[in-house]
Protein backbone atom coordinates (compact mmCIF):
# COMPACT_ATOMS: atom_id res chain seq x y z
CA UNK A 1 0.00 0.00 0.00
CA UNK A 2 1.57 3.07 -0.98
CA UNK A 3 0.92 6.83 -0.71
CA UNK A 4 -1.31 7.38 -3.90
CA UNK A 5 -4.27 9.51 -2.28
CA UNK A 6 -4.86 12.96 -2.96
CA UNK A 7 -2.54 15.98 -0.47
CA UNK A 8 -2.35 19.19 -0.72
CA UNK A 9 0.68 20.96 0.56
CA UNK A 10 0.26 23.76 2.91
CA UNK A 11 1.61 27.18 2.77
CA UNK A 12 3.00 27.68 6.11
CA UNK A 13 4.27 31.24 5.79
CA UNK A 14 0.10 31.89 5.67
CA UNK A 15 -0.61 28.87 8.12
CA UNK A 16 -2.15 30.17 10.85
CA UNK A 17 -0.39 27.82 13.23
CA UNK A 18 3.31 28.68 11.26
CA UNK A 19 4.73 30.22 14.87
CA UNK A 20 3.42 26.42 16.43
CA UNK A 21 4.81 25.07 13.75
CA UNK A 22 8.62 26.47 13.84
CA UNK A 23 8.70 26.08 17.78
CA UNK A 24 7.52 22.36 18.38
CA UNK A 25 9.27 20.83 15.22
CA UNK A 26 12.48 21.98 16.38
CA UNK A 27 12.42 19.86 19.79
CA UNK A 28 14.19 16.93 19.78
CA UNK A 29 11.42 15.09 20.70
CA UNK A 30 8.28 16.65 19.68
CA UNK A 31 5.70 14.49 20.27
CA UNK A 32 3.01 14.41 23.48
CA UNK A 33 0.42 12.16 24.12
CA UNK A 34 -2.62 11.21 26.44
CA UNK A 35 -4.28 8.15 28.08
CA UNK A 36 -7.66 8.29 28.71
CA UNK A 37 -10.81 5.32 28.87
CA UNK A 38 -13.73 5.82 26.91
CA UNK A 39 -17.38 4.53 27.80
CA UNK A 40 -17.67 1.74 24.72
CA UNK A 41 -20.55 0.17 26.66
CA UNK A 42 -23.23 0.28 23.77
CA UNK A 43 -21.04 -0.45 20.81
CA UNK A 44 -19.54 -3.62 22.66
CA UNK A 45 -22.75 -5.04 23.32
CA UNK A 46 -23.71 -4.00 19.81
CA UNK A 47 -20.67 -6.00 18.76
CA UNK A 48 -21.57 -9.20 20.64
CA UNK A 49 -25.27 -9.21 19.48
CA UNK A 50 -23.76 -8.86 15.80
CA UNK A 51 -20.97 -11.36 16.29
CA UNK A 52 -18.19 -8.78 15.35
CA UNK A 53 -14.68 -8.26 16.36
CA UNK A 54 -14.38 -5.50 18.96
CA UNK A 55 -10.95 -4.83 17.73
CA UNK A 56 -12.47 -4.48 14.55
CA UNK A 57 -15.12 -2.31 15.31
CA UNK A 58 -13.04 0.29 17.05
CA UNK A 59 -10.34 0.51 14.57
CA UNK A 60 -13.29 1.26 12.29
CA UNK A 61 -14.54 3.87 14.47
CA UNK A 62 -11.57 5.71 15.24
CA UNK A 63 -10.58 6.04 11.31
CA UNK A 64 -13.71 7.42 10.94
CA UNK A 65 -13.22 9.91 13.44
CA UNK A 66 -9.30 10.59 12.56
CA UNK A 67 -10.54 11.64 8.83
CA UNK A 68 -12.86 13.92 10.16
CA UNK A 69 -10.26 16.16 11.96
CA UNK A 70 -7.87 17.81 9.85
CA UNK A 71 -4.79 17.57 11.89
CA UNK A 72 -4.89 14.36 12.23
CA UNK A 73 -4.41 14.04 8.52
CA UNK A 74 -1.36 16.03 8.02
CA UNK A 75 1.75 14.94 7.73
CA UNK A 76 5.60 16.13 7.86
CA UNK A 77 7.48 15.83 4.61
CA UNK A 78 10.97 17.03 3.47
CA UNK A 79 10.52 20.22 5.54
CA UNK A 80 6.70 21.13 4.06
CA UNK A 81 3.62 20.13 5.76
CA UNK A 82 0.93 18.93 3.86
CA UNK A 83 -2.86 16.98 4.16
CA UNK A 84 -3.79 14.12 2.63
CA UNK A 85 -7.58 13.59 1.45
CA UNK A 86 -7.79 10.15 3.46
CA UNK A 87 -5.57 8.64 6.07
CA UNK A 88 -5.82 4.70 6.48
CA UNK A 89 -4.18 2.53 9.13
CA UNK A 90 -1.39 0.19 10.17
CA UNK A 91 -1.70 -1.92 13.32
CA UNK A 92 0.84 -4.62 15.28
CA UNK A 93 -0.50 -8.26 14.95
CA UNK A 94 0.77 -10.95 16.87
CA UNK A 95 2.58 -14.09 15.85
CA UNK A 96 2.11 -17.59 17.30
CA UNK A 97 5.99 -17.50 18.06
CA UNK A 98 5.29 -14.17 19.65
CA UNK A 99 7.12 -11.76 17.25
CA UNK A 100 4.89 -9.28 15.41
CA UNK A 101 4.64 -7.57 12.41
CA UNK A 102 2.43 -4.27 10.92
CA UNK A 103 -0.39 -5.26 8.43
CA UNK A 104 -1.54 -1.76 6.83
CA UNK A 105 -4.93 -1.68 6.11
CA UNK A 106 -7.58 0.95 3.51
CA UNK A 107 -9.86 2.84 5.06
CA UNK A 108 -13.65 2.09 3.45
CA UNK A 109 -16.21 3.72 5.20
CA UNK A 110 -18.75 0.73 4.24
CA UNK A 111 -17.87 -1.60 7.56
CA UNK A 112 -18.08 -5.01 6.13
CA UNK A 113 -15.44 -3.45 3.36
CA UNK A 114 -13.30 -2.59 5.75
CA UNK A 115 -13.45 -5.69 7.73
CA UNK A 116 -12.60 -7.48 5.42
CA UNK A 117 -9.73 -5.79 4.24
CA UNK A 118 -8.19 -5.15 7.80
CA UNK A 119 -8.84 -9.35 8.64
CA UNK A 120 -7.34 -10.32 5.36
CA UNK A 121 -4.06 -8.48 6.26
CA UNK A 122 -3.51 -9.43 9.19
CA UNK A 123 -4.17 -12.78 8.42
CA UNK A 124 -1.24 -12.75 5.72
CA UNK A 125 0.89 -10.80 8.45
CA UNK A 126 0.43 -13.74 11.27
CA UNK A 127 1.73 -15.65 8.65
CA UNK A 128 4.81 -13.63 7.47
CA UNK A 129 8.26 -13.28 9.65
CA UNK A 130 10.43 -10.96 10.69
CA UNK A 131 9.74 -6.91 10.59
CA UNK A 132 9.14 -4.89 7.23
CA UNK A 133 8.35 -1.38 8.52
CA UNK A 134 7.60 1.24 5.79
CA UNK A 135 8.79 4.62 6.86
CA UNK A 136 7.96 6.02 3.69
CA UNK A 137 4.25 5.53 3.82
CA UNK A 138 2.58 8.60 6.25
CA UNK A 139 -0.97 8.14 5.11
CA UNK A 140 -1.45 6.11 7.52
CA UNK A 141 -2.68 5.95 11.80
CA UNK A 142 -0.13 3.63 13.27
CA UNK A 143 -2.21 1.39 15.61
CA UNK A 144 -1.47 -0.98 18.52
CA UNK A 145 -3.70 -3.52 20.41
CA UNK A 146 -2.73 -4.36 23.87
CA UNK A 147 -5.02 -6.55 24.96
CA UNK A 148 -4.17 -7.99 27.98
CA UNK A 149 -3.07 -4.75 30.07
CA UNK A 150 -5.45 -1.94 31.12
CA UNK A 151 -2.96 0.68 31.09
CA UNK A 152 -3.58 4.17 32.56
CA UNK A 153 0.17 5.62 30.90
CA UNK A 154 2.01 4.87 27.49
CA UNK A 155 5.05 5.19 26.15
CA UNK A 156 6.58 4.80 22.62
CA UNK A 157 10.06 3.85 21.13
CA UNK A 158 10.71 6.52 18.91
CA UNK A 159 13.58 7.72 16.68
CA UNK A 160 14.17 11.68 17.33
CA UNK A 161 15.97 12.37 14.38
CA UNK A 162 14.13 11.84 11.58
CA UNK A 163 10.60 14.12 10.42
CA UNK A 164 8.32 11.34 11.82
CA UNK A 165 4.64 13.21 12.33
CA UNK A 166 2.06 9.81 12.09
CA UNK A 167 0.32 9.64 14.93
CA UNK A 168 -0.02 6.89 17.40
CA UNK A 169 -3.01 5.48 18.66
CA UNK A 170 -2.87 2.61 21.29
CA UNK A 171 -6.05 0.40 22.83
CA UNK A 172 -5.17 -1.45 26.14
CA UNK A 173 -7.88 -4.07 27.80
CA UNK A 174 -11.37 -3.31 27.91
CA UNK A 175 -12.92 -3.56 31.40
CA UNK A 176 -16.25 -3.62 33.33
CA UNK A 177 -17.14 -1.84 36.69
CA UNK A 178 -20.20 -0.83 37.55
CA UNK A 179 -20.95 2.08 35.04
CA UNK A 180 -20.31 0.17 31.85
CA UNK A 181 -17.64 -1.27 29.89
CA UNK A 182 -14.40 1.20 29.49
CA UNK A 183 -11.61 1.27 26.95
CA UNK A 184 -8.31 2.79 27.10
CA UNK A 185 -6.79 4.84 24.50
CA UNK A 186 -3.32 6.06 24.42
CA UNK A 187 -3.09 8.62 21.55
CA UNK A 188 0.27 10.27 20.80
CA UNK A 189 1.06 13.03 18.10
CA UNK A 190 3.47 15.62 16.55
CA UNK A 191 3.16 19.34 18.73
CA UNK A 192 3.96 21.20 15.51
CA UNK A 193 0.85 19.83 13.98
CA UNK A 194 -1.61 18.86 16.71
CA UNK A 195 -2.68 20.77 19.76
CA UNK A 196 -4.36 19.60 23.05
CA UNK A 197 -7.61 21.24 21.07
CA UNK A 198 -7.66 18.44 18.67
CA UNK A 199 -6.56 15.60 20.49
CA UNK A 200 -9.97 16.54 22.71
CA UNK A 201 -12.06 16.67 19.57
CA UNK A 202 -10.80 13.05 18.15
CA UNK A 203 -11.66 12.01 22.15
CA UNK A 204 -14.60 13.36 22.29
CA UNK A 205 -15.99 12.36 18.62
CA UNK A 206 -14.80 8.67 19.19
CA UNK A 207 -16.38 8.21 22.78
CA UNK A 208 -19.57 9.34 20.61
CA UNK A 209 -19.10 6.81 18.37
CA UNK A 210 -18.41 4.61 20.63
CA UNK A 211 -21.71 5.31 22.31
CA UNK A 212 -23.34 5.09 19.71
CA UNK A 213 -24.80 8.15 19.73
CA UNK A 214 -24.45 9.29 15.83
CA UNK A 215 -26.54 8.62 12.94
CA UNK A 216 -23.37 7.67 10.63
CA UNK A 217 -24.39 3.82 11.79
CA UNK A 218 -25.89 3.14 8.31
CA UNK A 219 -22.84 1.64 6.81
CA UNK A 220 -22.68 -1.30 9.50
CA UNK A 221 -23.83 -4.03 9.46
Amino acid sequence: MKDTISKTKIDIENWKRKEHFDFFRSFEQPFWGITTEVDCTRSYQYCKENKIPFSTFYLYKSLLVANQIPEFRQRIENGDVFEYGKISGSVTVLRENETFGFANFKFEKNFELFREALESQILTEKQNLGLKPDFSLNSLIHYSVIPLVRFSSFQHAQKTDTEHSVPKIVFGKYYKNENGMFLPISIHVHHALCDGVHVGKFVKAFEKEMQMESNNINSLP
